[in-house]
């Protein structure tokens, strides 16, 4: 399957490569209708993301097939990341020369980064999504169609549980 562009910053191939896959001889390539997902998670979440934040938006898991979903610790055969709906990601750092941010302060911390995508992912009217957890060290967002997008805002709690939090509460998060 030839690296479909889907988005100015987003492509097919970030979303299928998987060291656990080549470990384990699994061949993680995506049906048609998953590529179609995808390509909508890319459009309606993670690019104006990225527009917005101004920072890359790296990929660390999006599509798992069955057999990759069922050896990927804490896994769910609800996972929507079976579906190509949703994807796990952190922010990089594009720091100009000197390493510091524009104001000359130090660059922001990756839990900062975290943070700052958390908020635009629930304030920014141009992202859409289905649930958004924020975890220790990344973010797993879905999206499911705009009709289906149930806007779940939650916390990794640890051992596969999360709690549910109202957007209020979520800009209490550090």
């Amino acid at each position: 399957m030839d690296n479909i562009i889907f988005t100015p910053h987003f492509t097919l191939l970030e979303f299928t490569e998987s060291a656990t896959a080549r470990k384990h001889g699994i061949d993680n390539i995506p049906m048609p209708e998953v590529v179609e997902n995808l390509r909508r998670l890319c459009q309606s979440t993670l690019e104006p993301l990225r527009m917005a934040l101004g920072l890359p938006v790296i990929i660390t898991s999006g599509y798992r097939c069955k057999a990759l979903n069922d050896i990927i610790a804490h896994h769910s055969h609800r996972s929507q990341h079976l579906k190509g709906q949703a994807a796990d990601f952190y922010v990089g750092w594009s720091a100009p020369t000197g390493g510091r941010g524009q104001s000359g302060d130090c660059c922001p911390s990756p839990r900062e980064r975290l943070i700052k995508a958390f908020r635009l992912i629930i304030t920014d009217e141009t992202i859409d999504y289905d649930q958004l957890i924020l975890y220790p060290n990344f973010i797993h967002v879905s999206y499911a169609s705009p009709e289906a997008n149930r806007h779940y805002i939650m916390v990794a709690q640890g051992n596969g549980r999360y709690a549910r939090v109202s957007r209020d509460a979520a800009f209490n998060i550090n």
